[in-house]
C-alpha cells in the first residue's frame, strides 16, 4: 500500500505542480500591487479540484507550485515562503470542511452541498490564506499601513471566485465518471451558447453599451442545457470577460477617484457580482439534478414495488391452494367431531342467569354451522352497580373459528377482574391471541356501563359502532377509533361516552345479521334496514324484538340452513331503576 501511495505522489506531484504554476500566470496577468494581488486568483481552484478529485496526496505539488509561483513572480524568499503555505492551507481547510459535511465532494451535486461549499467550503480557507500573505507583504515592506485592509478584501474576494468559479470548473471536467459524452451538433451547440456568453460579457462590461444583465439568460440557458459541464464554463467564461474589461476600466463596476482608476474598489464590487452570477448558475444545476434523481429512484421504487407485489400475489395464491388442500383432507373428521365441539362452545357463552339492575338485557347467538367464531359475554358487578358486555367477531367459520373464540374466552380474565379500563383490556386480548391468530383476525367490543347513572363507555376494534335507538326513536351511533385484532398492527383503541337516559335501547351484533343475503337478487339485509325494524320495535318486550329480528334474516336468507355466517344479536334496554328482570341466554 505504502509503495502505491509514494508512486501516486511522485506522479501527481509534477503535474499538479505544473497546472498550479501556469493558472498562478494567469492570475498574475491581472494582479496588481508587485503582481501579488489578483482579482481572481485560478491556483486556489486547482489546489481544491486537486485535493477532491485525489485526497492529500496532491499537497506537496500544491505547496510547491504555490511557492515558487510566488517566488518566480517576486523573487522574496520569506514572502514566497509564507504566501505557499497559505495557498496550500486555505486549499486543505476548505477541502477538509466539504469533505466532512457534503454527502459528495462535488461541490454542485445538490442543493445542501452547494450551499455548504458557497459558505463554509470557500470562506476559511480564503480568510486563512487572504491573513498569511496580506500581512507578510505588508511585514516586508511590500505594502503600506494605508492599503492594508483595502489589499485586504481584495485579496479574499479573488480567493473565493478562485474557489468558487475555478475549482468546480475542473472538477467536473476532470472528474473520471463525469464524462461529457455529446453528439458532434451538441458539441457545437455548446461553443455557440459560450459565444454568446463571451460576446454578451463583453457588450456588458463596455462602456457604449453597459447593458449588465445581458449575459445571464444566456449562463442560465447554458446551464439548463448543459448541466453542470455548460454551468461551470459559462461562469468562467463570463469572469474571465468581466474581470479583463473591469481592470481595462470598462464596465458598470469600474470605479475611479482622485487618482483614477480603483482597481481595488472596482474588484470587490465586480467580485460580488460574479459570484451571484455563478451562484445562480450552480443552484439552477443542483436544482435539476435533485429532480433527476429523485425522478430515477421514483422508478426505481415502482419497479421494486411491482416485483414486490407480484411476490406477494403469488405467497397468497399458494397458501390459499395449500390451506383447500388441508381443509379438504379433514373434512369428514371435522364433521365427527361437530357435535363434541358445538357442546364445548356452548359452555363459552354466559351459563347462569345475570339480573343486572337498571336494564333489560338479552343475548342470542346461533352459528352458520354447529359451531361458529361469535362470542360474547356478560359481567355483572352488583357491589359497584357495573355492567361490562363483550362481544367479538372471529374471522371464518367452524371449527377453526370456534377454536379461536374459545382462545379468545380465555384471554377475558384481566376483563373479568376490571370490566373499567376498556382500551387496556383490549390490548390484552391481543397480546393474548396473536401468537395464535396467524391468518384470522378478531372484531371485537367493549361495552361499561354504570346502571344507577346510566353512563356508559364504549371502545372496539375494528367492529360495528355501538346503536343506541333512543325512546324517542332518534338513532346515535358511537363511532370510536379502533383497528382489527391482528398480529400485524396495534388496536390503537379509543373510548367514547354517552348518557344513558331511561328508555334508550342498546344494540350489539355481528355482521351475519347485517350481510344476510337474498338467494337470487344478493342484496344484503343491510344496517339501515336492521335498524329501522328494531326502532320501530323499541316499545316491545326485548324476546319479542329478538325474535322478529332473527326471524327476518332467517327469512332473507332462505332458512335457517342457508345462511352464511354465524349471528350474534344483543339488547339492552336501560330502565334507571330495578322494575324488570330479563335472564341472559340463547
Amino acid at each position: 500500500m505504502k509503495t502505491v501511495l509514494y508512486t501516486r505522489v511522485l506522479i501527481w506531484t509534477p503535474i499538479i505542480f505544473i497546472g498550479y504554476f501556469i493558472s498562478a500566470q494567469i492570475g498574475f496577468k491581472i494582479a496588481f500591487l508587485n503582481s501579488q494581488v489578483s482579482p481572481v486568483w485560478p491556483p486556489e481552484g486547482v489546489g481544491l479540484a486537486s485535493l477532491l478529485l485525489l485526497g492529500p496526496i496532491a499537497l506537496p505539488g500544491i505547496y510547491l507550485g504555490a511557492t515558487l509561483a510566488n517566488f518566480f513572480n517576486n523573487p522574496h524568499i520569506q514572502t514566497a515562503f509564507i504566501i505557499g503555505i497559505g495557498n496550500t492551507l486555505s486549499s486543505y481547510v476548505n477541502y477538509r470542511i466539504i469533505k466532512r459535511v457534503a454527502e459528495k465532494t462535488d461541490p454542485i451535486y445538490s442543493t445542501k452541498n452547494l450551499i455548504y461549499f458557497l459558505s463554509i467550503g470557500t470562506i476559511p480557507g480564503s480568510f486563512i490564506s487572504t491573513v498569511l500573505g496580506v500581512t507578510s507583504l505588508w511585514y516586508w515592506d511590500f505594502l503600506s499601513t494605508e492599503l492594508y485592509f483595502n489589499v485586504f478584501f481584495t485579496w479574499f474576494s479573488g480567493e473565493m471566485l478562485g474557489f468558487l468559479i475555478v475549482a468546480p470548473l475542473l472538477y467536473v471536467w476532470f472528474h473520471p465518471k463525469a464524462k461529457l459524452k455529446l453528439e458532434l451538433h451538441k458539441q457545437v451547440e455548446l461553443l455557440l451558447w459560450i459565444i454568446l456568453v463571451y460576446v454578451s460579457g463583453t457588450i456588458a462590461f463596455s462602456d457604449e453599451w453597459p447593458l449588465l444583465f445581458l449575459p445571464i439568460p444566456f449562463v442560465i440557458v447554458t446551464s439548463i442545457r448543459f448541466r453542470q459541464f455548460g454551468a461551470t464554463l459559462a461562469t468562467v467564461v463570463l469572469a474571465f470577460t468581466a474581470v479583463t474589461l473591469t481592470i481595462d476600466g470598462k464596465g458598470v463596476f469600474a470605479r475611479r477617484d482622485e487618482s483614477g482608476l480603483s482597481i481595488n474598489d472596482s474588484l470587490i464590487f465586480l467580485d460580488a457580482f460574479l459570484f451571484c452570477i455563478s451562484g445562480i448558475a450552480y443552484f439552477l444545476v443542483t436544482a435539476t439534478r435533485e429532480r433527476e434523481r429523485a425522478q430515477q429512484a421514483s422508478l426505481n421504487s415502482l419497479q421494486v414495488l411491482n416485483e414486490l407485489k407480484e411476490k406477494a400475489n403469488e405467497e397468497l395464491e399458494k397458501k390459499v391452494l395449500e390451506r383447500t388442500a388441508v381443509i379438504e383432507e379433514q373434512r369428514v373428521e371435522i364433521e365427527k367431531q361437530l357435535d363434541m365441539a358445538k357442546r364445548i362452545q356452548e359452555s363459552l357463552f354466559p351459563q347462569k342467569e345475570i339480573f343486572p339492575e337498571g336494564v333489560e338485557i338479552l343475548f342470542k347467538n346461533i352459528p352458520m354451522m354447529k359451531v361458529g367464531g361469535d362470542l360474547y359475554d356478560i359481567v355483572w358487578r352488583p357491589e359497584k352497580q357495573e355492567l361490562g358486555v363483550f362481544i367479538c367477531d372471529v374471522s371464518g367459520h367452524g371449527i377453526p373459528a370456534a377454536l379461536l373464540s374459545a382462545l379468545v374466552k380465555t384471554s377475558l380474565d384481566k376483563w373479568k377482574e376490571d370490566p373499567s379500563d376498556l382500551k387496556e383490556n383490549l390490548e390484552s386480548i391481543r397480546t393474548q391471541i396473536i401468537p395464535n391468530l396467524r391468518e384470522h383476525f378478531v372484531t371485537a367490543s367493549l361495552l361499561h356501563l354504570h346502571t344507577d347513572s346510566g353512563s356508559l363507555t364504549f371502545a372496539r376494534a375494528g367492529h360495528f359502532p355501538l346503536f343506541i335507538i333512543r325512546k324517542s326513536g332518534a338513532l346515535v351511533s358511537l363511532k370510536p377509533m379502533g383497528r382489527i385484532i391482528t398480529p400485524i398492527f396495534a388496536i390503537l383503541a379509543e373510548e367514547e361516552r354517552f348518557q344513558l337516559e331511561t328508555g334508550d335501547l342498546i344494540v350489539m351484533l355481528t355482521d351475519g345479521l347485517t350481510e344476510a343475503r337474498e338467494p337470487e337478487s344478493l342484496q344484503m339485509f343491510g344496517e339501515e334496514r336492521l335498524l329501522h325494524l328494531i326502532r320501530d320495535m323499541r316499545g316491545l318486550p326485548l324476546k319479542e324484538i329478538r325474535d322478529q329480528v332473527f326471524q327476518s334474516v332467517i327469512q332473507i336468507s332462505g332458512g335457517i340452513t342457508a345462511i352464511q355466517d354465524d349471528l350474534t344479536f344483543g339488547l339492552i334496554r336501560y330502565t334507571g331503576s330495578v322494575d324488570e328482570k330479563v335472564k341472559v341466554g340463547s
